[in-house]
C-alpha cells in the first residue's frame, strides 16, 4: 500500500489537519526530477574556453536544485513543528485525564459504599475504556507521521542523491517528544493496570451478594450506612422491575434511616433507572412525589445528566419530565456530548424531534468534531438525518472551521442511499474535502453503485483528481474491482484514457489486481490495448555505485573542468550467480497466516470482547520450547491480510505458540492464547477438506485469549500450513543432481512512480534476473498421483470412465494403466516434433519415471503438478487424493531416483557427459504446491503459475467435477486471490523465494506495462496462451520465455553468462 492511501485509510478525521503534509513535500521532490529530466532533453552545451575558465559558477540546475533543498526542509521542519505541537497538546491533556480519572477511582476504591454501587464501577470502567480508545489513536498518530517521516527522506535522498536521512531522523526527528515511546508507553500501562483493578473488583462484587456475611464483614458491622447501601440496591430494583407497593415501601424505610450522607439516595436511584429500558413510569412517579431528586445530580465519572442517560435509551416520557423539572437540553457530559447527540446516535427520532422542540442545538460539535447530524448519517439513522436537517442543520462544513466533516461524503462512504438522497435534495454539493476526495471518488471506492448512478446527475465533473495520486472515481472503482461502479462511470460519459501522476491508466490497474471484467469494459473503449508507459531500458544504462543502485544519467556531469571523469576504466560488473535456494533438511516449516482471510467472511485476527473500538494492538507470537527462534512481533491490524509468520522446529510433537496481546505501545498484558502441540497435530482428521488452507496442508484455528485473572476476554484465529521435510534421498549440492542457478543484475525502476512498489514485496532493491542456467526447450508434463501413491502423467483432472465420475486419485496405478490399454499406441520414440512428443506422452497412461526413461536426456522437462486448491476442494469432490506433503514427496521422490539412476557410483554421468543430466523444472497453479517444492529441495527452480483472474474452468484440461450439492462439510471459500491477481501472485513468488512466474498472456499482451513490473520484482517471466503469439511486442518487454504447444522455449541469450 502507497503511503498516501495509507494515510486515508488510517488517519483519525478529525485529526487530518496535523499530519505530516506527505502530498506537499513530495511535490517539491516531484519537481526535482521533473527539472533533471527536462535538462536531459537539452542539447549538450559546447565546451569553450570561457566555460573551461569559469568554472566556479555554478550552473542552473544546482541553483534550482539548491533552491529545492532549502524549501523541502524548510517545510519539513514546519510539518515536524506542527506534528510535534498537535502532540505535546494531547499529552498534556490525557495526563490530566489520567490523573483525573485515577483519582477518582483512589475515592471510589476508599469506601465499599461506594464500591458497592455497580453503576460508579460501570461509569469509571466506560471512562476509562474511553481513554484507552483515545490514547490508541494518538499511538496511531504518531506512528504514521513517524513513517511518513522516514519515507518522504528517503524518497529526497533518492531523487537528490544524497545521504541525509539517517543523519536527520537522529539528529532532528527522533528527538522530538512526539516520538519519544517512554510517555505513550507509560500512558498506556496505566490505563490497562486500572481497568484490570476494576475488572477485578467487579468479579468480587459479583461473586459476593450485597447482603452476605463476607461483605457484611469486610465492613463495619455497627456502621449505619450499611443498611442504607442495601436499601439504595433494594430500591432501583425495585424501579427497574416495576413494583410499586415495594418502591413505596422501601422509601419508607429510607425515611426512618436518612443521615446527612445519603440525601442523594433517591436521586441516584432516579438518575440509574433513567438508564433502565425496563423502568416502570409508575415506580418513577412514587419518586418525583418524594420532592427529594435533585435533577441536576450527575454522574461525577461521566458527568452525565438524567436527560442524558433518558436519551440513550430513549426514554421519552423521562426525558419530559427532566426538562420540565429544570434539566437544560443542552448540558454536556465529559466528552462534549449533549442529549442531542445520543438520541441521534441511537436512532430515536422522536427524542430527536422533543428535544430540538425544547430548543437543543443541533449544530454543536462533541470533543470528537461530531455534531448530531453527522452521527445519524454514518450510522444511518435516516428518520433522525429528516429530522435534523428540517431543523437547521449545517449541511456543508464551516470554512476555516476545526472540524471538517462533510455529511454526503459519510453517507456516501457507509453507502445510506436514502440519506444521500435527503442530504442533495437539501442543497447538499458534491465537494472535495481536504485530501481532495469527493463523494464520487468514496461511492467509487466502496462499490455503492446505485448510489453513484445518484451522484452522477448531480455533479458537474466526473473527473475530479484527488491530492495524492491524482486518481479520478474511474481509478477507485477499476483498482477495486467495482464493475458496476464501472459501468455507471462509463455511462456518465467519464474519462477512460486518462492517466495518474505515475503515467498510468484504469485499465492497468484493475489488470494489476486481477479484476478481468473492469478490464475487459474499459479495454473496449481503450482499442483493445493499453501501450506501456516506457519499455524496459536497457541494461547498459544502469551503474552501481557501494552496493546501491541507481541510473546512468551522463548530464549529471558539471560542465566545468573538475567533474571531467577519470579515465580509468572501473571494473567490470559481473552478475553474481546464486546457486539454488534455501531449503528444510530436517527441520518442519509452520506457516501462520492470521485471521481466516480465505473464508467468503473472512475473520479478523483478534477480537476482544467489549474492546472493538481499540483501533491498534500488538501482538508477539514465540513458539515453545524456547529453542532461539526470534519472536514475531506484529503491529495489528495487518497492512496484508495474507501475510505469513514462520517458524523452523525440529519436531511438531512438542511444538506450540503462545499468543500476547498489548497495546500498540504499552507493556502491559491484554491477553494471552496458547495453541497447545495438539493443535498442529494433522494426522488424526477424518476429513480430507478439514486439513486444507490456502498455505497447504494444514488448518484454521480460534484460539480463547485470557486475561491475569483467567478470564475469556476475546479470541484469535489464524490458519497454520506445514511443510515436512523430504527424507528421501541424501541432497547435495553439486553431488549427483545438478543445481540449478541465476544471476542478477540490479537496476532501478525506469520510472520513479512506477505504482508496483518492490518494497511492498520484499523491501529490497529491485532487480532483473538477466541470466540462469534454464536454457533451450522444456517440455510440459503434468504430474498426478495416483491412490497407491504412484506418480504419473495425465493432464485433465477426471478420467474418460463412462457413467462414472473417477479422478486419478480415485484409481491405483494398475487400473490407471488398464485405461491406457484401452487407448492404443503408447510407442513415442523417433518423435523429432516437440509439440507431438507433448501431446501423445499426455496420451500414454504412463507414470513419471517411465516417461522420464523414455524421453531424451537432452530435453528439460516442466512438470507440472496438478493438485486441486482449496477452492476446488470446496467445490468438487476429491476425496481420496493424498495430503499436499505426501503428494510433493512422491513426485521429488521419483525424480530423485531417476536421477540417481543416471550416475555412477561416483556420481559421475553415465556417459560422463554433461548432456545426459536433465534439466527439471517445477511449477504448479497451487501456491501450496509451489512452497511444499520449493522447501523440500534446493536443486530444481519452481515456478508459480496463474491464468491472471481469467476463469480457468473454460480452458482447463479436463471435464469439470460433479459438486457435492447436499454436502455441507465443505466451507463456502473465495478464490485464493494469489491465482486471480498478478500484483499477488508476484508477491507470493518474490516471497517464497521462486525463481519465476508462468502466466496467461492475454493480460500482458494487453497491458505490457504489466511485463515490466513483473520483471522489475526479479523474477523469470514466462507466458502461455492462446494470446502468446506477438513475439515482437514480448521481446520488447523482455520477456523472457513462451509457452508454445507444450513446450517452453527460452530466449536466445537468457543464458549468456
Amino acid at each position: 500500500m502507497k503511503f498516501g492511501k495509507q494515510i486515508l485509510n488510517q488517519q483519525t478525521t478529525e485529526w487530518a489537519a496535523h499530519y505530516i503534509n506527505y502530498k506537499a513535500l513530495k511535490k517539491i521532490i516531484n519537481s526535482l526530477q521533473n527539472a533533471q529530466h527536462n535538462e536531459r532533453s537539452l542539447p549538450p552545451t559546447p565546451v569553450t574556453f570561457g566555460s573551461l575558465r569559469d568554472h566556479s559558477q555554478p550552473d542552473d540546475f544546482q541553483i534550482f536544485k539548491q533552491q529545492q533543498k532549502t524549501a523541502f526542509f524548510f517545510k519539513l521542519e514546519r510539518e515536524l513543528e506542527k506534528v510535534n505541537t498537535f502532540y505535546l497538546q494531547k499529552e498534556a491533556e490525557f495526563k490530566v485525564r489520567l490523573r483525573t480519572l485515577v483519582d477518582k477511582k483512589k475515592v471510589l476504591f476508599s469506601s465499599e459504599r461506594r464500591l458497592a454501587r455497580s453503576a460508579s464501577l460501570v461509569t469509571l470502567t466506560e471512562a476509562f475504556q474511553k481513554f484507552q480508545q483515545d490514547l490508541s489513536k494518538l499511538q496511531q498518530f504518531i506512528e504514521i507521521n513517524a513513517i511518513g517521516f522516514r519515507k518522504i527522506l528517503k524518497k529526497w535522498d533518492k531523487r537528490s542523491r544524497t545521504s541525509t536521512k539517517e543523519l536527520y531522523l537522529t539528529r532532528q526527528v527522533e528527538i522530538q517528544p512526539c516520538f519519544n515511546r517512554d510517555i505513550i508507553t507509560y500512558l498506556s500501562d496505566s490505563v490497562e493496570t486500572n481497568l484490570l483493578d476494576l475488572q477485578d473488583k467487579k468479579v468480587k462484587l459479583s461473586a459476593t451478594p450485597p447482603s452476605s456475611p463476607e461483605r457484611r464483614h469486610s465492613m463495619s458491622e455497627l456502621e449505619e450506612p450499611d443498611i442504607m447501601d442495601d436499601i439504595e440496591i433494594e430500591l432501583f430494583k425495585a424501579v427497574t422491575i416495576g413494583t410499586p407497593t415495594t418502591v413505596h415501601e422501601i422509601l419508607e424505610r429510607i425515611r426512618q434511616h436518612q443521615g446527612e450522607e445519603d440525601h442523594d439516595i433517591i436521586s441516584r436511584v432516579f438518575w440509574r433507572a433513567c438508564s433502565e429500558k425496563s423502568t416502570s413510569v409508575e415506580s418513577i412517579e412514587y419518586l418525583v412525589k418524594t420532592n427529594k431528586i435533585n435533577f441536576k445530580y450527575m454522574d461525577d465519572i461521566s458527568e452525565r445528566t438524567c436527560l442524558h442517560e433518558a436519551a440513550i435509551v430513549g426514554k421519552l416520557p423521562l426525558m419530559k419530565l427532566c426538562v420540565e423539572r429544570g434539566v437544560k437540553v443542552d448540558c454536556t457530559d465529559i466528552y462534549g456530548r449533549k442529549p442531542l447527540h445520543y438520541v441521534c446516535m441511537y436512532g430515536h427520532s422522536e427524542a430527536a424531534t422533543y428535544l430540538l422542540s425544547m430548543g437543543a442545538d443541533c449544530r454543536s460539535c462533541d470533543h470528537d468534531g461530531y455534531n448530531p447530524l453527522i452521527y445519524a448519517v454514518t450510522i444511518g439513522h435516516t428518520k433522525c438525518v429528516e429530522i435534523l436537517l428540517e431543523n437547521g442543520a449545517q449541511i456543508e462544513p464551516l470554512e476555516g472551521g476545526d472540524h471538517n466533516h462533510i455529511p454526503l461524503s459519510l453517507a456516501c462512504q457507509y453507502g445510506h442511499k436514502d440519506i444521500a438522497l435527503l442530504l442533495l435534495d437539501k442543497g447538499a454539493k458534491v465537494v472535495p474535502d481536504a485530501e481532495g476526495i469527493t463523494p464520487l471518488h468514496l461511492t467509487a471506492r466502496q462499490g455503492h453503485h446505485e448510489l453513484l448512478k445518484v451522484l452522477t446527475e448531480h455533479c458537474t465533473s466526473l473527473d475530479t483528481r484527488d491530492k495524492y495520486k491524482g486518481w479520478t472515481p474511474i481509478f477507485y472503482a477499476a483498482s477495486e474491482g467495482h464493475i458496476e461502479c464501472v459501468n455507471v462511470l462509463i455511462q456518465a460519459g467519464c474519462k477512460v484514457n486518462i492517466t495518474d501522476e505515475a503515467r498510468h491508466s484504469p485499465i492497468y490497474y484493475a489488470a494489476w489486481e486481477g479484476h478481468i471484467k473492469c478490464v475487459d469494459k474499459l479495454l473496449q473503449l481503450a482499442g483493445g490495448f493499453v501501450e506501456a508507459t516506457e519499455p524496459i531500458m536497457n541494461e547498459q544504462t544502469m551503474i552501481v555505485e557501494n552496493g546501491q543502485v541507481d541510473e546512468q544519467n551522463d548530464d549529471d556531469l558539471d560542465n566545468n573542468i573538475n567533474n571531467i571523469p577519470s579515465l580509468t576504466l572501473p571494473p567490470p560488473i559481473l552478475p553474481l550467480r546464486i546457486y539454488g535456494h534455501s531449503y528444510l533438511d530436517k527441520k518442519y516449516h509452520i506457516q501462520i497466516t492470521l485471521g481466516h482471510p480465505s473464508s467468503k467472511e473472512p475473520r479478523p485476527p483478534i477480537h476482544l470482547y467489549g474492546n472493538s473500538e481499540i483501533s491498534s494492538l500488538k501482538l508477539v507470537m514465540s513458539s515453545k520450547p524456547d529453542t532461539g527462534i526470534i519472536p514475531h512481533s506484529i503491529i495489528l491490524p495487518l497492512g496484508d491480510d495474507r501475510e505469513t509468520f514462520s517458524f523452523q522446529v525440529d519436531t511438531l510433537k512438542s511444538f506450540s505458540l503462545e499468543f500476547d496481546i498489548f497495546p500498540t505501545f504499552g507493556s502491559r498484558v491484554i491477553g494471552r492464547g496458547v495453541a497447545l502441540p495438539h493443535v498442529f497435530d494433522i494426522t488424526n482428521d477424518h476429513e480430507r477438506g478439514n486439513n486444507l488452507v490456502t498455505g497447504g496442508t494444514g488448518r484454521k484455528v480460534i484460539s480463547p485469549l485470557f486475561d491475569t485473572h483467567l478470564k475469556v476476554v476475546g479470541e484469535l484465529a489464524f490458519e497454520f500450513a506445514i511443510v515436512k521435510p523430504f527424507q528421501g534421498v541424501q541432497l547435495e549440492i553439486g553431488g549427483q543432481v545438478e543445481t540449478y542457478w541465476k544471476s542478477t543484475n540490479p537496476v532501478t525502476l525506469p520510472n520513479a512512480e512506477q505504482p508496483l512498489n518492490l518494497n511492498e514485496i520484499n523491501g529490497s532493491i529491485p532487480s532483473f534476473i538477466t541470466a540462469s542456467s534454464l536454457s533451450g526447450a522444456y517440455i510440459q508434463i503434468v504430474v498426478q498421483v495416483t491412490r497407491d501413491m504412484v506418480a504419473v502423467v495425465y493432464s485433465e483432472w477426471m478420467l474418460p470412465v463412462e457413467e462414472f465420475d473417477l479422478c486419478v486419485s480415485d484409481v491405483t496405478f494398475k487400473q490407471f494403466r488398464s485405461l491406457g490399454k484401452q487407448e492404443g499406441n503408447n510407442d513415442f520414440n523417433n518423435i523429432a516434433n516437440l509439440a507431438v512428443l507433448q501431446k501423445l506422452i499426455h496420451q500414454s497412461y504412463l507414470s513419471l519415471g517411465e516417461v522420464l526413461k523414455a524421453i531424451p536426456p537432452t530435453l528439460g522437462v516442466n512438470l507440472e503438478i496438478k493438485y486441486p486448491t482449496v477452492y476446488e476442494m470446496s467445490r468438487f469432490c476429491f476425496s481420496d487424493i493424498p495430503d499436499i506433503d505426501s503428494y510433493v514427496d512422491t513426485i521429488l521422490q521419483t525424480v530423485y531416483d531417476y536421477a540417481q539412476s543416471h550416475t555412477t557410483n561416483d556420481g559421475s554421468e553415465i556417459l560422463n557427459h554433461k548432456s545426459n543430466n536433465r534439466s527439471v523444472m517445477f511449477s504448479s497453479f497451487n501456491p501450496a504446491i509451489c512452497t511444499a517444492l520449493n522447501w523440500k529441495q534446493p536443486n530444481y527452480a519452481v515456478f508459480f503459475n496463474s491464468y491472471c483472474g481469467f476463469d480457468n474452468e473454460e480452458i482447463i484440461r479436463g471435464k469439470k467435477r460433479k459438486g457435492r450439492e447436499d454436502n455441507g462439510t465443505y466451507e463456502d471459500v473465495e478464490k485464493d486471490k494469489r491465482c486471480t491477481s498478478i500484483k499477488e501472485a508476484v508477491k507470493f513468488a518474490k516471497s517464497n523465494n521462486l525463481l519465476g512466474v508462468i502466466f496467461d498472456a492475454t493480460l500482458l499482451v494487453k497491458v505490457p506495462s504489466l511485463i515490466m513490473n513483473v520483471k522489475q520484482a526479479g523474477l523469470v517471466l514466462t507466458t502461455f496462451g492462446t494470446t502468446n503469439n506477438d513475439n515482437i511486442l514480448q521481446d520488447k518487454y523482455k520477456v523472457d520465455a513462451k509457452v508454445t504447444d507444450g513446450v517452453i522455449r527460452y530466449n536466445s541469450g537468457f543464458d549468456a553468462f
